[in-house]
């Protein structure tokens, strides 16, 4: 990443129709803040996430390729995930003790963004053969409010910005267990819920870990019936018999 005072920036992808930069910290800022952002289309689309703190006045590092903000009991971890097409990012909390409250806030911003929460499936989808991993559960897709296709000089695609992971806690001993998260963009807030009972029984420390990512390959996906037909402009290379068609 490159460093300009006490922010740290990286292009993501370079491709003009689609470029994407990670900003961590506030540039706006002369100290260093828990903060990701995530730009989209030469920023016509972003979206950033800070851990709400009454100070920021804490201590920072770099570490293994990671950068790390720590005040008190709290670090905010931060890292690069490599598998996404167009980046993830892994903004994790790690906390040493007991917190006051299971509620663990960020405040957010967002530009050109709507977020579609990803509820459990139906009965009725589940009978129709969707499946949808504990990961995409209780996740947020994140869409461009109006764009999709090619459009002037960009390429929006299905429209979709990024994914917010459905985010999990574990502590000392590797015991993991999923928490709810929450965003409310009228308040500008993200909440992440962990479970009470986890809390009392946790060895600590605890890291709470959510993530976000983009990959063209949306995470809830189904099995359809043999008897359906399904038509291409693209033609086979060889002879032989279709045994399975995957498409997305």
């Amino acid at each position: 990443m490159q460093k300009l005072n006490n922010t740290f920036i990286k292009e993501i992808v370079s491709n003009p129709k689609r470029r994407v930069d990670f900003e961590l910290g506030d540039i706006k800022q002369p100290d260093f803040y828990p903060q990701f952002k995530t730009r989209h289309w030469d920023n016509e689309a972003n979206f950033s996430i800070r851990l709400k703190e009454d100070d920021y006045q804490g201590k920072v590092k770099e570490k293994n390729g990671r950068i790390e903000w720590q005040k008190g009991v709290k670090i905010a971890r931060f890292y690069e995930l490599q598998g996404f097409e167009d980046g993830g990012f892994e903004f994790e909390v790690e906390l040493s003790e007991k917190p006051e409250t299971n509620i663990l806030e960020f405040t957010i911003q967002t530009k050109g963004l709507d977020f579609f929460y990803q509820p459990e499936l139906s009965a009725e989808e589940i009978a129709e053969g969707a499946i949808r991993p504990d990961d995409i559960v209780g996740s947020y897709a994140v869409y461009h409010k109006t764009r999709k296709g090619d459009f002037k000089d960009k390429q929006y695609k299905t429209g979709k910005a990024f994914h917010i992971y459905r985010p999990y806690v574990v502590d000392y001993n590797g015991i993991k267990e999923w928490c709810s998260i929450n965003i409310s963009e009228e308040l500008g807030i993200l909440t992440i819920s962990i479970p009470q009972t986890y809390l009392d029984n946790a060895a600590y420390p605890i890291i709470i870990d959510p993530t976000f990512g983009y990959t063209t390959i949306g995470g809830t996906y189904t099995s359809s019936a043999s008897d359906n037909v399904y038509v291409s402009e693209f033609s086979l290379g060889e002879s032989g018999d279709i045994t399975k068609i995957t498409k997305y």
